[in-house]
Order: structure tokens, then C-alpha cells, then sequence
């Protein structure tokens, strides 16, 4: 176990100092580090397996990356990118769910099944997304705002879905199930963002808040709890993170104001969420496990499932109108294209309580896999071209 979580963080840590490498050649940093994650993971080489310790070191990355990209956002921003960022989530929950139900009926022909990859198409990776829009430094624009809006929906709703569906075909209760999760759910989040301002409020006040290391430390922590929050209430743990660094971010501005050095902080989590987002990526490489691709109703069936997840995000943001150009329609649904540790929740799920076939798993795990290639080789190339639009 000790030499297994060795060689991932040696490997990690190569992929980071690599960085550089990456950027001057043009190289999607995420697409490689995946690729890599798959060529030692179980599908090839197996020197690295995902364990239980390093699984909760993905999550812990992904979860300071989420909180970063909550505590770098700008408020006036992401208020007005709300309304576009429900409908386009909204949009591309419906389209996904209706493209994955109709992919995996036409070769399946099993209701239950059906349901399932579209519920596991619906999701978005918010941190696989957020990442990725982070590299090519369009997290802050008027697209990457309208995501952060977007992929929260996804992620909360095909959580509420997945519960409605398990629920409605283990008994009769599918309805109040899913009326009750949503109020839970919304009592939560509301319950936590009190809390959380309630104590930022209580450590700007604090003389001890100059000391950069405590400010900093204590940040993470309330990121932390926060994920073990909505975690303990079936939220997604990177949704807590995300909420503790939105909060936090609203006290930035009376912290700079008492500290002169407080500006770095926002610099500073940057850095780790750079430092952090090759171990996430690592990891959703090596979730992919021996794939029989001799198997030609597999091919047909993943192929299928890849397709349906393609065009069900990619239409996604023409539900809105004259909000954005054709490019950063373009851009927006590419980055909405990778489902990763969400669809992969919801197809382990499908599996374990027998809805899902060994297919069908394989399958949902290969789009991932495709989905998450295509968005980190083709944002930064679109991302290029809406910045050089945006200065004309």
C-alpha cells in the first residue's frame, strides 16, 4: 500500500513539475496527466492502483481546487451569470437525460438501465471543469461564470434524480423521496452559508487574522468541514468546498482593508489548486479498469453512450439567447462535456444494486474518460480564440 501510494505521488508530483513543459508546447495538462493515469493504471500497465487512501487524496484536491474557484469568484460576475447558469444547467440536464435514456434503450432495451446513463450523462464535473477553465484562464469571464452556475445545478439535481429513480424503483415512494431531498438539501446549503458567513464574520474580527499562516489554515479547515457537511447530507463533498470558499470570498475586501498582505491570499489558493488538479486528474485515469475492446456490442454500445454525452451538453447553451457569442456558446458546452467522479458515482450505484450491466458501466467509464480528453484538448484552443474575439 505504502509503495502503490509512493509511486502516485511521485507521479503526481512529475506531472506538476511538468507544468511547464505542458504550457510550452501547447500541451492540454490535463489530458496528458489522464492519459497518463491510464497507461499505469489496471487498463495497461497496473503499477498504480486506486486505493481508499488515495482516492480521499483525489477528493481532498478536488475539493481544495472547487474551494479556490469559489474564493477567486467575482460576485457581481457570477450574480448575473445565475439566470443563464440555471437554464443552461437545466437545458443540459434534459438533453443529456433524454440522449442517454434513448442511446443505452435502443441497444439495451431494459428501462431501469436506460435511466440510469441518462441520469449518469445529466452530471457535470464541476472540478474537472473548473480546472480546466482555471488552466486556460477563463474561469473569471462571463462563460466560466455561467459554468460554476450550471455544473452546481447538475451536480445537486442528478444527485436528487439518482435518488428519485433508486427510490422509485425499490418502492412507491419515488415522489415524496425526491420532494424531501430537495427541501433537505436546499436547508442544508442555506443552513451551511449562514454558518460559514457567521464565521468569517467572527475571524475578520479576530487580531490574530493578520497572521497570514492562520488565515490560510483556517480557510481550509472551514473547506473541509464544509465538504464533510454535504457529505453527511448525500451532497457532493466538492459542492461544500465550494460553498466555503464563495463565502469566504465576500470577506475578502474587509481583510484587505485591516491586512496589507491579504490580496495574496486569493493568489495563493490559485497556486494550490494548480499545485492539487494533476493528483485529481491522475486519479480519474487510473479509475479506468481492463476494457475488452475485442467485445464489438461494447464498442457499439460506448460508442453510442459517447456520442449522447457529446451532443447532450454541447446543446446545452443554445437554450439562452443573447447572452453570449457563437464562440462562447461553443467554448461553454465543451467545458460542460466532463462527468467524471459524478457519472461515476451514479454508475457504481447502478451496478451495485444490479440496474446497470457490466456494459453499460464500461461504457459510462469510457465516456468519461473521452469526455474529459476532449474538453481539456479543445478549451484551450477555444478559449484562445473567444480572447482574441473579445479584443476586437
Amino acid at each position: 500500500m505504502i509503495f502503490n501510494l509512493t509511486i502516485f505521488l511521485t507521479t503526481s508530483l512529475l506531472m506538476v513539475s511538468c507544468g511547464s513543459v505542458f504550457e510550452r508546447f501547447k500541451l492540454p495538462q490535463a489530458a496528458v496527466v489522464i492519459s497518463v493515469g491510464v497507461l499505469l493504471g489496471p487498463s495497461a500497465i497496473d503499477v498504480i492502483q486506486i486505493g481508499e487512501l488515495e482516492h480521499t487524496l483525489s477528493e481532498l484536491a478536488v475539493i481544495l481546487m472547487l474551494f479556490s474557484a469559489g474564493y477567486n469568484i467575482q460576485w457581481s460576475h457570477f450574480i448575473a451569470a445565475i439566470k443563464p447558469g440555471i437554464w443552461v444547467g437545466l437545458s443540459g440536464i434534459v438533453t443529456s437525460l433524454l440522449a442517454g435514456f434513448a442511446a443505452a434503450y435502443f441497444l439495451s432495451k431494459d428501462i431501469d438501465e436506460a435511466l440510469y446513463v441518462g441520469i449518469a450523462l445529466s452530471a457535470t464535473s464541476i472540478g474537472l471543469s473548473v480546472a480546466l477553465l482555471s488552466h486556460a484562464s477563463v474561469l473569471e469571464s462571463k462563460v466560466g461564470q455561467i459554468l460554476l452556475a450550471a455544473a452546481i445545478v447538475d451536480d445537486i439535481l442528478v444527485l436528487y434524480l439518482l435518488s428519485a429513480t433508486h427510490a422509485g424503483l425499490v418502492s412507491d415512494g419515488g415522489m415524496a423521496v425526491i420532494l424531501f431531498s430537495l427541501l433537505l438539501s436546499f436547508l442544508v446549503l442555506s443552513g451551511l452559508s449562514a454558518l460559514l458567513c457567521l464565521l468569517n464574520a467572527l475571524i475578520a474580527r479576530l487580531t490574530v487574522v493578520r497572521f497570514v499562516a492562520f488565515r490560510r489554515a483556517t480557510a481550509v479547515a472551514l473547506a473541509l468541514l464544509s465538504s464533510w457537511v454535504t457529505a453527511r447530507f448525500g451532497l457532493s463533498p466538492v459542492v461544500g468546498g465550494f460553498v466555503a470558499g464563495a463565502v469566504a470570498s465576500g470577506f475578502k475586501d474587509q481583510l484587505v482593508r485591516r491586512n496589507n498582505n491579504s490580496a495574496s491570499d486569493s493568489g495563493f489558493f490559485s497556486g494550490i489548486s494548480r499545485f492539487f488538479s494533476p493528483l485529481f486528474f491522475l486519479a480519474i485515469g487510473l479509475q479506468i479498469t481492463a476494457i475488452p475492446l475485442k467485445d464489438g456490442g461494447l464498442i457499439s454500445y460506448a460508442l453510442l453512450v459517447i456520442v449522447a454525452a457529446v451532443i447532450g451538453k454541447l446543446l446545452a447553451p443554445w437554450g439562452i439567447a443573447g447572452v453570449m457569442t457563437m464562440r462562447e456558446r461553443w467554448l461553454l458546452g465543451v467545458a460542460l462535456l466532463p462527468r467524471a467522479e459524478v457519472a461515476l458515482v451514479v454508475a457504481s450505484v447502478g451496478l451495485q444494486q444490479g440496474h446497470l450491466s457490466h456494459h453499460a458501466m464500461i461504457a459510462l467509464v469510457l465516456m468519461t474518460l473521452v469526455t474529459a480528453i476532449i474538453a481539456s484538448t479543445v478549451i484551450p484552443l477555444l478559449s484562445m480564440l473567444v480572447d482574441s474575439e473579445g479584443d476586437r
